[in-house]
């Protein structure tokens, strides 16, 4: 039996009733409306009402509700000042269209964390665990590829969250964020946004394996977009969807165009050519969830809409 591990953390299906039996690579398609399924400033606007959501995850807990988790933050955009909360958000079903919204997930401690970005839950062992970053603290760390330091909260029922004692796990160049995790074959694997180095500032996206949650090796590079900034910026938000014997990875190309997702196959989880290019979709920040009776769904989110959408998906043979 094929397995997979989606939706940020323990979804666990039979590929053979999923219908990826399919050799070649397939083609993700958007197929259906989009459902905007969390407006922040329906419960804000005493505040203000230009709040937004960015990178995000989603997990179902083990009563088979949903959960969301995200970057949140208000106009005028500041991401290294104005983003220091998770938001946390639940529904009973992925076609619910408004989600209920509950407290902070987290918030930034104090002299210890910069910012919050990008969470990626994974359920293993009773136990969820959040991957987060939290920048850097140094005074002009935003104006260089200065270290970005990836780290880890548990919980045991998806709303009160614990900071691993002793994070960071890493600290890579280029803002390194936008954290993925996977199990594949025994071993994980900890996807994340960088540069290729302090001096090469080429976007990738980078592996680290692992044989459990805690412990990591030095960095990989799996895949290359040439654009140069400091942050990474135009292969952002990795996310990796395995099918049947290939993997499919996804990334943000917010740099050359800010509502695109790319996305690239391989029969190896640790190397994404950029010459396999399958498709493209009109997407910031996706994330892929899949749930066993509701099927394929996307997401989209970013600074330039009012909270997160999600849309059904579908797999075409390419």
């Amino acid at each position: 039996m094929s397995k997979i591990f989606l939706a940020a953390g323990f979804v666990l299906l039979c590929l053979n009733k999923a219908g990826a039996q399919n050799e070649g690579p397939e083609k993700p398609l958007i197929a259906g409306a989009w459902v905007h399924i969390f407006d922040p400033n329906d419960t804000r606007s005493k505040e203000d009402t230009t709040w937004y959501t960015n990178d995000h995850t989603f997990i179902r807990d083990r009563k088979g509700i949903w959960h969301a988790y995200g970057i949140i933050g208000h106009h005028p955009v500041r991401p290294w000042g104005g983003e220091t909360k998770f938001f946390h958000i639940t529904a009973r079903s992925l076609t619910q269209p408004t989600w209920e919204d509950h407290d902070y997930a987290l918030t930034a401690k104090e002299g210890a964390e910069r910012v919050l970005w990008a969470p990626y839950v994974f359920y293993e062992k009773g136990l969820y665990h959040m991957f987060y970053n939290i920048g850097n603290l140094q005074q002009h760390a935003p104006d260089y590829a200065s270290w970005g330091q990836l780290c880890m909260a548990t919980s045991k029922d998806l709303y009160h969250w614990k900071r691993y004692a002793l994070n960071p796990f890493f600290s890579d160049a280029g803002h390194a964020r936008d954290s993925y995790v996977m199990q594949y074959k025994g071993s994980y694997y900890y996807y994340y946004t960088r540069t290729f180095n302090e001096i090469d500032h080429r976007s990738v996206v980078a592996v680290r394996m692992g044989p459990d949650l805690l412990h990591w090796s030095g960095p990989k590079v799996v895949h290359i977009q040439p654009y140069k900034v400091d942050w990474g910026g135009d292969a952002e938000s990795p996310f990796v969807v395995r099918r049947g014997k290939l993997f499919y990875l996804f990334i943000c190309r917010a740099m050359t165009a800010y509502n695109q997702t790319d996305i690239y196959w391989s029969a190896d989880p640790e190397n994404f050519p950029v010459e396999n290019l399958v498709g493209s979709l009109p997407v910031h920040a996706a994330e892929i969830i899949y749930d066993k009776k509701e099927g394929w769904f996307i997401s989209n989110t970013g600074w330039d809409k009012k909270g997160l959408y999600l849309a059904p998906l579908k797999w075409a043979p390419e």
